[in-house]
């Protein structure tokens, strides 16, 4: 019977699964939505949700958001009452289902978006989760503040003899949302320029206006001198404070 005992004992240390499946499942859903914007889903790569314990920084539960950005008219354009569910099916999110013996407090992180490491921004909350108390429906929602730049041109490290240099961008919500001038996300509404600097000092800004296709913006910088140039590209916008940004070099090398 001793035997039997401390085997068993031993058995229950080796698969510590069967412990925690003697708690009560508990269903949890978190969202990321960009601030201004729509959800984070899959077009971006998803927004990466890490639940940890509060306390002692254990991970329970990882992955990332899938789905789509959802309903623009109930995002932007309809007034949100009070309880109103914002997301509809197939709107991104990340879902698991988590085994617990007693309630526990955690901290929900989501990084976004997951596909633009130069954009990617880490928001944080805090909650109680119950035992077989599920959060569902919008589940916990997470707002990701700023814009994804991405500088298209020119090319990290480009060499060129030209005395034009053109800048390109291409600019859009963290969801992915687009932007242009009268759209719905109105560039008109936004600063983009990029900023120049030779030897650690800045020497100019050249403003970025629209390039004719959507979430693109262009401007050209003139170099009067060789050598190594950092162009650095940001949109802000003063109605919500959304930033973003984004870095390349360029060696110019003509006469």
């Amino acid at each position: 019977m001793k035997k039997l005992l401390v085997l068993l004992s031993l058995f229950l240390l080796l698969s510590p699964e069967l412990l925690t499946a003697q708690g009560e499942a508990t269903t949890i859903v978190v969202r990321a939505k960009s601030k201004d914007a729509k959800f984070i889903g899959s077009s971006m790569g998803g927004a990466y949700i890490v639940i940890k314990h509060a306390e002692t920084g254990q991970i329970l539960a990882s992955g990332k958001t899938e789905g789509a950005t959802g309903d623009t008219e109930r995002l932007m354009n309809t007034p949100h009452e009070r309880h109103m569910q914002l997301s509809t099916p197939g709107a991104a999110k990340f879902e698991t289902t988590l085994q617990l013996e007693e309630p526990v407090f955690v901290t929900v992180e989501a990084t976004a978006p997951y596909a633009q490491a130069q954009s990617q921004v880490t928001s944080t909350t805090q909650l109680w989760l119950i035992p077989g108390k599920n959060i569902t429906g919008d589940g916990i929602l997470l707002e990701i503040p700023g814009f994804a730049v991405d500088v298209l041109a020119p090319q990290a490290h480009e060499r060129t003899t030209s005395g034009e240099i053109p800048i390109r961008a291409n600019l859009v919500m963290m969801c992915g949302c687009p932007t242009s001038p009268g759209g719905l996300w109105d560039s008109n509404e936004y600063e983009i320029p990029a900023l120049v600097k030779k030897d650690g000092e800045q020497i100019e800004s050249v403003p970025l206006t629209y390039a004719g296709k959507t979430s693109t913006f262009q401007g050209v910088f003139n170099p009067t001198e060789s050598g190594a140039y950092e162009i650095t590209v940001y949109a802000y916008h003063p109605v919500t404070g959304n930033t973003g940004l984004d870095k390349t070099t360029v060696i110019y090398s003509g006469e």
